[in-house]
């Protein structure tokens, strides 16, 4: 019985030998890396679906959307595809990553701090445009970047509790304090990392005539209120530029107009703290996962405006560009234009 078993496997390895071989070598190819990662067009997330608060509100008739952009790591057999696929695109990994001390995973983990950032962002601003009463209850500040000619064992994703002893908030007062002491000084930063903390010291160096320690940090803000709104979110999910498009669907849930007009509004963006709107990358991509989906109206920072109308022109999109510098002036065109019919 055993015999013929094994002959039988024999004849089929036999016949099958060159099919077998393709086989295992793609396979093997997937865990093969290249130095590249993939963007590809993506699509958009419906954040109005997306909000819970402890008090109802009147659902608005239209939705505000994240628009994002597809990412995969550059596997030899994608990264073969992205070579011929024309709405694929490689870029190396040196230039997602900072310095040559940076990993893929580091370049990820900060921006799943950019994304934490941008709903504290969204939340305060549309809270405090909104006049809903709310407190900062707590503040923290996360690195997102370490310097090459940082001396301390620092990493990225580690918070900050105190430096020589000093409790702090403000990381204006941290970089203040660095100033106030000479190069090649050392600070002792007290970290917290996986939940445990650990004292480090680090030396201050000089780069054009600025005192530094090589850290950059993100700062959120936990906010408490008599209105508290959640927001849904996965772990997938990353990256500063959704936070205009929280903070509209945030505020369009704490005010009694619905400020959507009825439309489906896709958009991208980062918000600052003062309202501001900021620079994003993929625009074509997010403009693409935008038409695919059905928007109405695709609102984007004005420094990307000008791509953004070009490749629609380019495709010959149909839908509406706003490119925004505010909170405030998203509000404005918002509220300027007429109930969709």
């Amino acid at each position: 019985m055993i015999d013929k078993l094994y002959e039988n496997i024999k004849q089929y390895i036999k016949y099958n030998f060159a099919f077998l071989v393709f086989l295992i070598l793609f396979l093997v190819s997937f865990n093969i890396d290249t130095d590249y990662v993939i963007y590809k067009p993506g699509g958009s997330i419906n954040v109005s679906d997306r909000l819970h608060s402890n008090e109802e509100y009147d659902a608005s008739k239209g939705s505000f959307n994240m628009a994002y952009v597809g990412m995969m790591k550059g596997k030899l057999p994608f990264y073969l595809v992205a070579k011929v696929w024309p709405t694929w695109e490689l870029v190396k990994n040196e230039d997602i990553t900072y310095n040559d001390n940076e990993t893929i995973s580091d370049s990820l983990k900060r921006d799943k701090i950019y994304y934490d950032e941008s709903i504290s962002n969204a939340r305060y601003v549309a809270y405090q445009e909104s006049g809903t009463e709310f407190t900062v209850s707590n503040i923290k500040n996360y690195i997102v970047y370490v310097d090459e000619k940082c001396t301390g064992n620092i990493k990225i994703g580690d918070e900050i509790l105190a430096y020589d002893n000093i409790t702090y908030q403000d990381i204006e007062t941290l970089k203040e304090y660095i100033n106030s002491k000479n190069e090649n000084d050392e600070i002792n930063l007290l970290i917290k990392r996986d939940n445990k903390e650990s004292s480090v010291n680090t030396k201050i160096f000089k780069k054009e005539d600025q005192l530094l320690i090589g850290l950059s940090a993100s700062t959120i803000y936990e906010i408490k209120s008599g209105i508290e709104i959640k927001i849904d979110s996965k772990a997938s999910e990353s990256g500063p530029s959704g936070g205009l498009l929280l903070s509209l669907a945030i505020y369009d849930a704490l005010v009694p107009d619905d400020i959507t007009k009825g439309y489906k509004i896709v958009g991208t963006g980062t918000i600052n703290i003062d309202g501001t709107v900021g620079e994003i990358g993929g625009v074509k991509y997010k403009l693409s996962g935008a038409v695919k989906d059905k928007a109405d109206i695709f609102i984007v920072p004005e420094v990307n405006y000008e791509e953004a109308d070009k490749y629609a022109k380019e495709k010959k999109y149909d839908i509406i560009i706003k490119g925004v510098s505010t909170f405030d002036h998203t509000l404005e065109i918002l509220n300027n234009m007429e109930e969709k019919k």
